[in-house]
């Protein structure tokens, strides 16, 4: 499953400009993609509505790089379906 959640934080992450080669865990929102306060809320919807979760004000406190927020999704969706 954590493989079908980064494909697609990566294809939002796409979706909203960022370059191919800019995409890896260790990248933050902030420093190395440069996301405002638009950016950063059209990701959290465009995350909420692809993975049909809720993003708590605590889950975004730990989205700070993309490794986290994968991890975030994943907690949410094997919350959701677990095995």
């Amino acid at each position: 499953m954590e493989k079908d959640i980064k494909l697609g934080v990566y294809k939002i992450l796409r979706k909203l400009g960022v370059n191919r080669d800019e995409i890896y865990p260790e990248a933050k929102f902030k420093t190395d993609y440069f996301f405002d306060d638009v950016d950063w809320n059209c990701f959290l919807f465009f995350v909420e509505s692809k993975f049909n979760i809720s993003i708590t004000d605590d889950d975004q406190k730990e989205m700070v790089t993309l490794a986290n927020t994968i991890d975030v999704v994943d907690r949410h969706m094997h919350s959701i379906h677990p095995n």
